[in-house]
């Protein structure tokens, strides 16, 4: 199975800053996506290959959000091959909850990414064997 890294951000600058902190902390290339939707596209377009998906989900975003996206993926049940990390500038402890219900979702960051969280994501038990 591959490891492919998914940056969804509508954000340029946080785009920018999070996949050049992913890539100095040896994570393969990340693709970018600027909504859920661009991003659920490309993982049908995938589904049937031998991939874990590690999504890096903004909440907010145009077109279609975070929550959405998760909604989505759960309901085509395809969720053996993604784990989420929720990236965001959201301090809305109910948006913390709700991560909660998405079994997916292994971690809520406040943005900025920091090099011990990336850490910490590199030692889950799921992911521990790309790295």
């Amino acid at each position: 199975m591959t490891l492919e890294i998914l940056l969804v951000d509508d954000d340029p600058v946080g785009q920018y800053l999070h996949n050049n902190i992913l890539t100095k902390c040896d994570f393969p290339k990340q693709l970018l996506f600027e909504n859920g939707a661009l991003a659920l596209d490309y993982i049908l377009e995938k589904k049937d290959e031998d991939i874990l998906f590690l999504i890096f989900l903004d909440i907010n975003m145009p077109v279609m959000n975070g929550w959405e996206l998760l909604d989505a993926l759960h309901k085509m049940s395809i969720t053996a091959t993604y784990k989420v990390v929720i990236l965001t500038s959201s301090i809305d402890s109910s948006d913390r909850g709700k991560a909660d219900d998405y079994p997916q979702v292994f971690k809520f960051v406040e943005k900025p990414l920091s090099v011990t969280c990336i850490d910490a994501i590199k030692e889950n038990t799921d992911l521990a064997s790309y790295f």
